[in-house]
């Protein structure tokens, strides 16, 4: 089952979603970064079988989702009270299959439980955190606790933004988050924030300042210094039309039963 975690992004780059708490992606406007977190959630969703929380809040393509998940108007999020909810139940739900870890399975998650792994995408998290106001607290607390608690549960978070540091996200945050591209050529704030463990950042590799084009580590995997990769070119897929198909072909009998505590 493991190996099903195992998503390619090129010939010669792979990461495990499953051997991360999450993924971070950062890229100015242009660069692949929504090419690249659209390929990363529809391999999730076609790999993994994982179930598509989304929070939007500009309100564009990854809003639009909400038309063809099932459930689509409680599993995407736009406004700042949907966010808080939506993070809020994820928190629940993860809370609730943890009491459901038992038979004494010392150390195992949710794999070995049979259970559904579902993927969090948060697109342009700075829009999210702009428009939060006075929920920015509760908002940002609940986020906290679904990366922290969330990999051993099968909840992986993919947060993306044009740019990232402390002022929006904590740094605690962010290392948690252990796969972590940047996509295109990046100001040295950037690449300190996304590879705090490269010492000179002049000495990182130089990628095409063209779309699709980024750099990727991965904790704790075989990319143990950040690589360049090309990311897949998405132009040419229907991404609703694949969506349809993937919510109408899942198979909950491959899974343990939640319908009893899982919320929507």
């Amino acid at each position: 089952m493991t190996s099903s975690f195992l998503i390619k992004l090129d010939q010669a780059t792979s990461f495990s979603l499953k051997g991360s708490g999450g993924l971070l992606i950062v890229g100015r406007s242009g660069s692949g970064k929504t090419n690249t977190t659209t390929y990363i959630m529809l391999k999730a969703m076609s790999q993994c079988d994982c179930g598509l929380y989304v929070v939007d809040a500009k309100r564009a393509d990854m809003y639009g989702l909400h038309q063809f998940l099932k459930n689509g108007e409680k599993l995407v999020a736009s406004t700042t009270n949907q966010i808080a909810r939506l993070l809020r139940i994820i928190n629940e739900n993860m809370s609730a299959r943890y009491e459901h870890f038992t038979n004494g399975k010392w150390g195992q998650d949710f794999s070995e439980y049979r259970f559904r792994p579902y993927l969090l995408v948060i697109d342009e998290v700075s829009a999210m955190l702009a428009e939060a106001g006075k929920n920015k607290k509760e908002i940002m607390g609940e986020l906290r606790q679904i990366i922290l608690r969330g990999r051993q549960a099968g909840i992986f978070t993919l947060i993306s933004g044009q740019r990232i540091d402390a002022t929006i996200l904590d740094r605690d945050i962010t290392l948690q988050l252990g796969t972590r591209i940047v996509m295109g050529q990046a100001d040295s704030d950037t690449y300190r924030m996304a590879y705090p463990m490269i010492n000179d950042i002049q000495a990182l590799p130089l990628v095409p300042n063209k779309p699709g084009y980024g750099l990727i580590y991965s904790d704790g995997q075989e990319i143990s210094n950040p690589t360049p990769f090309v990311s897949p070119d998405m132009t040419n897929i229907d991404v609703p039309e694949v969506i349809t198909r993937l919510e109408n072909n899942y198979d909950s009998k491959k899974y343990i039963d939640e319908s009893s505590y899982w919320k929507f």
